[in-house]
């Protein structure tokens, strides 16, 4: 039963139902605050209304993670004691991580992933999704109409009220996945079109190609899934998206040692990637490559210019050590593994672009980039013989079409 704390006020104890219900508006404002906190106070309203910003991120970044950890002790129904375990484990590792390395969004993934347990992810996903299109929105008009989200930084584009471009992109691809999730497999003509003119604009307009090319890719997963079915209900799909995570960690090693900007004509494949990818190679060597690396961590890899690494497969082991660098894997392929095992393949297709990301940028904690950090409760709490908490339905592998629909 839902742990009770209402008794303490009234009397008469409230009905499961009652604690349900506030245990998902518990969440759902919970990220709405996180999702205020990234979208707009994260912009360059920092620079224009410091005092105000520094408050207001304060109130936000407190209130959010206050209601996300109350509902995960106090209004979460935990069917073994092991999940209590591990709650306390994942946050007492994150809250560590977060001081040791300074990046705040990784307890509060965290939390986020944790307190969807138990929750409506289809209305949760909603809520998501409204607010982060009313976030990029009122940052667009106040960086277009008004002088309090300035322009602030200038490399090969406008910085679009986020600092960077790529920055920008980060939203934007949030707002994409989170509508391509929500639809998935019932996208209707409009979200065709919807999802593809988001893509052409990131692509052409703010010109991000990490977010851009990845909303591409997912948009030809889903229709690769349209035409043969029954191959990605394979294990030959199942295991080829599993090895994903360790050939693009092993393939960024390896890029990064052996590109040598000073003598790129040795490497001349090697070099034409490197441009077509923005010069990444070259970062990841004069990065990666100058800074030992810790079974910690502990150096920041996003936002300082001198250790800044757009590739989350370098940046964990830099930031959060070998041993972030491991556990996070371990979360990746175990999440991958269940998800394949009970064929759900329109998360698992979402996690196949997210990762192609993720080779691109060092974003996998942002809130506002990845609503799939929803799916948290599918590594840390399922339980033997229960359907995982997902949002697609579960396809049938032999007869190509939905079997149920988690509700």
């Amino acid at each position: 039963m839902l742990i009770r704390l209402l008794p303490i006020i009234r009397k008469k104890s409230p009905s499961e139902a009652r604690c349900r219900q506030l245990a998902q508006q518990c969440v759902e404002l919970g990220i709405l605050l996180l999702l205020v906190l990234s979208e707009v106070f994260s912009s360059n309203i920092q620079s224009t209304l410091p005092a105000f910003s520094r408050a207001a991120r304060l109130v936000l970044t407190g209130g959010g993670a206050l209601l996300l950890l109350l509902k995960c002790i106090f209004l979460t129904n935990y069917e073994r004691r092991w999940q209590w375990v591990v709650l306390l484990a994942v946050l007492c590792y994150t809250g560590f991580a977060t001081a040791y390395g300074g990046d705040e969004w990784f307890v509060l993934a965290a939390l986020a992933g944790l307190a969807a347990k138990d929750t409506d992810l289809r209305r949760l996903l909603r809520v998501y999704l409204a607010a982060a299109v009313a976030g990029l929105v009122l940052v667009q008009l106040l960086h277009l109409f008004t002088p309090l989200v300035p322009f602030k930084f200038y490399c090969r584009n406008w910085d679009f009220g986020y600092g960077h471009y790529n920055g920008y992109g980060a939203r934007l691809i949030g707002v994409f996945f989170a509508w391509a999730w929500l639809r998935w497999p019932k996208l209707r003509w409009f979200d065709w079109c919807g999802l593809a003119a988001l893509a052409l604009y990131t692509l052409l307009v703010p010109i991000c190609r990490g977010a851009g090319g990845t909303m591409i890719l997912l948009l030809m997963l889903f229709a690769g899934q349209k035409v043969l079915p029954r191959f990605f209900e394979t294990r030959v799909y199942h295991t080829l998206v599993l090895a994903i995570y360790p050939v693009i960690t092993g393939f960024s090693i390896w890029a990064g040692w052996r590109f040598d900007p000073l003598n790129s004509e040795l490497t001349p494949l090697l070099s034409k990637i490197n441009r077509t990818l923005s010069g990444r190679f070259e970062i990841w060597h004069n990065i990666f490559w100058q800074h030992p690396v810790t079974l910690l961590g502990g150096l920041s890899t996003d936002g300082d210019e001198h250790s800044a690494i757009d590739n989350m497969y370098l940046a964990l082991p830099m930031n959060k050590g070998v041993l972030g660098a491991v556990l996070v894997a371990a979360v990746f392929l175990l999440l991958i593994w269940r998800l394949a095992k009970g064929h759900h393949t329109g998360e698992l297709l979402c996690m196949t672009a997210m990762m192609a990301y993720l080779f691109m940028e060092n974003k996998p904690f942002l809130l506002s980039a990845n609503p799939l950090i929803l799916l948290l409760p599918c590594v840390f709490f399922a339980v033997t013989n229960k359907p995982l908490p997902v949002l697609c339905p579960r396809i049938d592998p032999k007869a190509d079409i939905p079997v149920s629909t988690v509700p």
